[in-house]
């Protein structure tokens, strides 16, 4: 037998509690293309000519050029006195300069861009490779602030392919003032390099001038958008994509919270600073603020959480401020301001987070857990006292995932000391990550295999099959809760997800294929079924996020189809879902210790299995997903929860092999949903066989209504 499970759609199966749809959460942060096009659509980067920051390693050295991953293109050259990573046309030495001043922002370093002409009539100027959504439309709409010391000088606005050729140009007349422009350019054909190095067309835009004389011409505040932005400002493909596949909610936050006061995200654009990008590089022109965030939530259907930064730049009373601004009346000074910005009704958030991993010396902020855990008082309080209806979730430890210890060889006291001294009056629930990545060093993998007479495959089943132990530490930290005074504790899955580390010939469980949908649905399985703590889930996966970008850059795969499998149902306005209990057995392996993060578990089963039981008692829904990366395994459906079943339905997820890549940015290429059929079995049961690394939707629908409860 591979696996039975017995369904007893009975009261004592079911959860007193329901499910909370926010399990089916995305997060993301200011991280250069993520935002500006995934979100905003702005096609260029530096577009107000700042000196680049370049992240530092941890040894405090620079990352050379040729490795950032801010922008587009990583063979980008640096040109003395040009912004990065603008490139020169047509210009010798001492062309370009950067002076301070400027347009754009109110920062106190900052820049504008300047090149000379020599008055030969020859067009010299900027050029910048960018990345259109070519396939979507061919109009653009280009804005810039410039001016000449030449009377005489014209600048020229142009869309060009790789080659040089002009698809599209505008012009405009320069003076001796700074002045706005807006010109409309529509492409004349679409680009020839679309799904090659780029989801999207490869492009140039180049700021070129002419005069009958020698001057200088400067730029600043470029912007280059897509003319089918929504509302002019938002990419309309990661609108679509979020409402396609369900996402209930969206985080803002990560490492970046720590740094960002939100003050800076406010008022009309032009007066925003341009801050350097601390943690991630590059640069965070602040056009994406508070407002923008939580208008762009409400046109993807989807309930926002803020991450207030934890840091001693970015005090409690900060913290409160931001609340004010977001939730406050017009009565208020901070709601009177959010008014005069153009958003006169309160936005009314009710998730807040205070800190990101606040543990790690990698934060900006981190500290120890009593420091902490007292400092984190004054925070809730003060927000709290501005908006008493708010859920304020504070930065935990990730359980089995960090090595930080303050004793030396003691477990980490991070969540037991915060839990205890913060208490139940200070913490609506906790924020807890897991990236699961196995074993990054070459060597130490290799011995794994030898250790355990193992093979890629089953290093791969292992890290799939992980969520069984995270279920697990879930539990005990539901334990440590339940000793302070939570019951139980509310946990925030902050971010989470898969990203294997492997040796480059081995097979990889990594996004685009069906063995990393295995991990999501097991991941999903683990939040329903620990659905009395698990409220709120954001998954770290910049696919849906429409944007070009040299590393992680990949179209919709087949974890984004799992996750909107198991969301359909929630989806539903005439039913919440409560969590029901399954019994049963069947084919297990055991799990070795992998490295440090994996502890050694024996009886991981092959085929994983959560339900759901609607209020009515109508309607039951079934997940299952055999973990199995190497042969199929029948699910064997027992019990008298099946009795009375008008109808019932089977949609299936999987591809030819569990490490087929959906790498076709058309549609699934590699991996395919479909009905499948139950098999009639003796005594009644039902069976379905699950390929290797496959997932399954099964749904009862009854006449009769049974365990609808409370």
């Amino acid at each position: 037998m591979d696996a039975h499970v017995r369904i007893e759609r009975s009261a004592r199966s079911v959860s007193e509690w329901r499910v909370d749809k926010r399990i089916f959460g995305k997060f993301f942060e200011m991280n250069g293309r993520d935002t500006y096009p995934g979100i905003v659509e702005d096609c260029i980067a530096n577009g107000s000519f700042e000196q680049w920051h370049a992240k530092r390693r941890k040894d405090g050295t620079n990352l050379p050029w040729t490795m950032r991953t801010e922008v587009m293109y990583r063979d980008t050259p640096v040109t003395p006195g040009l912004a990065y990573p603008w490139e020169p046309v047509s210009a010798r030495a001492g062309t370009y300069a950067q002076p301070e001043g400027g347009r754009h922002g109110k920062s106190e370093w900052k820049r504008f861009q300047r090149f000379a002409l020599d008055g030969t009539g020859e067009r010299r100027g900027v050029a910048q490779r960018i990345t259109l959504p070519d396939t979507r439309t061919p109009a653009y709409r280009l804005q810039l602030y410039a001016r000449a010391s030449n009377p005489n000088a014209r600048l020229y606005a142009a869309l060009e392919d790789q080659g040089g050729t002009v698809l599209a140009e505008g012009v405009v007349q320069l003076g001796a003032a700074w002045a706005h422009h807006a010109l409309d350019l529509t492409l004349s054909r679409a680009s020839a390099q679309r799904f090659r190095d780029s989801p999207f067309g490869e492009y140039r835009l180049s700021l070129t001038a002419e005069a009958d004389g020698p001057g200088n011409v400067d730029l600043d505040w470029v912007r280059l958008a897509s003319g089918d932005a929504v509302e002019g400002l938002y990419n309309p493909e990661t609108i679509a994509l979020l409402r396609r596949y369900h996402v209930t909610t969206i985080r803002w936050g990560g490492n970046y919270a720590n740094e960002y006061n939100w003050r800076d995200g406010i008022g009309p654009w032009e007066q925003r600073p341009v801050r350097d990008n601390l943690n991630w590089g590059g640069l965070e022109p602040n056009y994406f603020g508070t407002n923008e965030f939580l208008r762009f939530c409400q046109l993807a259907g989807a309930e926002p959480l803020l991450n207030i930064g934890f840091s001693r730049d970015l005090p409690p009373e900060l913290a409160a401020e931001w609340v004010e601004y977001v939730n406050g009346g017009a009565d208020t000074p901070l709601g009177r301001l959010r008014a005069e910005h153009g958003y006169p009704e309160p936005w009314g958030v009710r998730l807040w987070q205070v800190g990101n991993e606040t543990y790690g010396d990698y934060q900006f902020g981190y500290t120890d857990s009593l420091d902490f855990a007292a400092r984190i008082q004054t925070y809730t309080a003060a927000m709290r006292r501005v908006d008493p209806d708010i859920t304020v979730l504070i930065a935990g430890e990730d359980p089995m995932y960090v090595d930080y210890s303050e004793v030396p060889g003691q477990p980490p006291l991070w969540n037991e000391r915060v839990l205890r001294i913060a208490g139940p009056a200070h913490v609506d629930g906790l924020d807890i990550h897991q990236y699961t990545r196995g074993i990054r060093d070459p060597g130490l993998r290799r011995q794994w295999l030898d250790d355990n007479r193992a093979d890629p495959v089953h290093y791969n089943q292992v890290l799939v099959a992980y969520p069984t132990q995270y279920e697990a530490l879930i539990c005990e930290l539901k334990a440590l809760g339940a000793q302070h005074g939570f019951h139980p504790l509310a946990l925030e899955i902050g971010e989470w997800n898969l990203e294997p580390e492997t040796d480059p010939d081995w097979p990889r469980a990594e996004y685009e294929t069906m063995a990393h949908a295995c991990y999501v649905a097991s991941m999903l399985n683990v939040f329903i079924r620990q659905g009395d703590a698990v409220r709120y889930a954001y998954q770290r996966d910049n696919t849906l996020y429409s944007r070009a970008y040299p590393v992680d850059m990949r179209p919709v795969n087949p974890g984004n189809d799992t996750s909107r499998l198991y969301a359909e149902p929630f989806m539903r306005t005439d039913t919440s879902w409560r969590s029901l209990t399954l019994a049963g057995e069947g084919a297990t392996f055991d799990m070795p210790a992998t490295w440090v993060r994996i502890r050694p578990m024996p009886g991981i089963a092959y085929l994983d299995t959560a339900a759901i039981l609607s209020d009515a008692g109508d309607e039951l829904v079934l997940f299952a997903v055999n973990r199995d990366l190497s042969a199929p395994r029948t699910l064997r459906i027992e019990g008298d929860g099946r009795e009375g079943a008008a109808e019932s339905a089977a949609l299936l997820q999987h591809a030819d092999t569990p490490f087929l890549r959906q790498d076709d940015w058309r549609g699934p290429a590699g991996y395919r949903i479909a009905a499948a059929q139950l098999r009639a079995s003796r005594g009644g049961a039902a069976e379905l066989t699950m390929p290797p690394g496959s997932v399954a939707r099964i749904t009862f629908r009854f006449t009769e209504k049974r365990g609808s409860i409370r």
